[in-house]
């Protein structure tokens, strides 16, 4: 704790407060509306980079339970224009989790910086008398 002169600080109060923290409580309720949003947002990332990961297991899949129908030699650019396919897929596939991994971090970090509970809320704006009729 350090004093200077009539003013007291604490550890807390010398920590810089994140941009969207706040006073008031509708701008508290709005952000955290915002910081959920944003979350759906990156789960539905978060499923379409999944479900672009399976779409060339399945077609290798396929590939490989047909292969006794057709002679490999005979359609090697087919195959070889379906691997680079499937990479290519594979690959903006895992782009898409990593980054919704990584938003939805930032997210939750975002939340709890704020506050984002009814707990945290009924602390930080206690309903007066007034207030409660």
């Amino acid at each position: 704790m350090t004093s200077i002169g009539d003013v007291v600080m604490t550890k807390e109060e010398e920590k810089p407060r994140p941009i969207w923290a706040t006073d008031d409580m509708k701008t508290t309720l709005a952000i955290i509306r915002t910081i959920e949003a944003e979350k759906r947002t990156h789960l539905a990332e978060l499923r379409t980079g999944i479900g672009i990961l399976a779409i060339p297991l399945s077609l290798l899949t396929i590939l490989i339970a047909t292969e006794r129908y057709y002679d490999p030699a005979d359609v090697i650019v087919f195959i070889i224009a379906l691997i680079a396919g499937a990479i290519m897929m594979a690959t903006l596939g895992g782009i898409l989790v990593y980054r919704s991994f990584r938003h939805l971090q930032a997210a939750e970090r975002a939340k709890t910086t704020t506050c984002a509970d009814a707990e945290c809320l009924d602390r930080d704006y206690p309903l007066t008398a007034d207030a409660q009729k």
